[in-house]
Parts: structure tokens; sequence; C-alpha cells
């Protein structure tokens, strides 16, 4: 038999896994767009350059578009949105991973002795502080607005879903 110790230990990691999916999920998407913002943005300098190497605008425009090419560049290679994006990406599918296995977990309690709901729940819960560490180390900064956004939407489903 589980203990209600172990039951809601269980209901807290898949409600948390479930609101970092979609945590991750977000990110992915605004680092994503972001790459594509900043490539937009360096392709309009260039474009601005190649005009500019035949001499058809002002020395002024033309000093102008060669430090804004400059400046995109190096913002491209500081922000790292693509490897950002690619990483929480990442995150996002094993956090999504992992709901399943609490789901399924959650779903078996009734069968389960104590020991064993334990045993998944330590193996899924160590496996999430690791792949949540992924996004630290590629330096992706925390949303505090955009993680009560997703656990607010979690939350909501996970109660229509398990309702009864």
């Amino acid at each position: 038999m589980v203990t209600d110790e172990t039951r809601n230990a269980v209901w807290q990691e898949l409600l948390d896994v479930a609101r970092l999916v979609r945590y991750y999920e977000a990110m992915a998407d605004r680092h994503r767009r972001n790459h594509l913002v900043v490539r937009f943005v360096l392709l309009a300098t260039a474009m601005g350059g190649v005009v500019a190497f035949f001499d058809l605008l002002p020395a002024s425009v033309r000093l102008l578009l060669g430090a804004g090419i400059a400046g995109v560049v190096s913002w491209d290679l500081l922000s790292r949105y693509a490897s950002k994006a690619a990483v929480l990406h990442a995150v996002s599918m094993e956090c999504s991973l992992m709901e399943t296995e609490l789901r399924d977990v959650w779903l078996r309690l009734e069968t389960m002795e104590d020991d064993e709901a334990r045993r998944e729940w330590l193996r899924v819960s160590r496996r999430l502080a690791e792949v949540k560490g992924w996004a630290g180390q590629a330096g992706v900064a925390e949303d505090g607005k955009l993680n009560v956004e997703c656990a607010e939407a979690a939350y909501a489903t996970m109660q229509e879903q398990h309702a009864g």
C-alpha cells in the first residue's frame, strides 16, 4: 500500500513536470523567434551593405550600415538564441517523457507497494533535476512571469483531467 506521503510526492512531481513541459517549450519558442528576428535584421543590414558596396549610398549611411552589421553579428554571437532554443526544446521533450512516466506511476499507485512507488518517483525526480540543469548550463535566464503563467495553465489542465 502506498502512503499518503508518497502519493502526494508523486502528485506534486507530476504537477511540476506538467508545468515545466509548458514553460520550457514556451521559452524555446521565444528563443526561436528571437533567433529569427536577429537573422532578419542581419539580412536587412547585409542587403544594405551590398547596396553600399556599390557606392549607391552616402558615406555616412555606409558607415552606419557597417556598424549595424557588426552590431547584429555581435548580438547574434552573444545571444546564442538558436543553441538556447535547441537546449530548451530538448529539456521540454525530456520533461514530457517524464510526465508520461509519472502519469503511469500515478495511475498504478493502487497496485504498487510504497517502496516501489518511491523508487519510481525518486528516479524520475533525480532525472528531472539533471535535465532542468541543462538550461542553466546553456546560460538561459529564468522568466518568473512566464513560469507562473505556465503553472496556472498546467494546474488547470491537470485539475480538469483528474477531477472527480
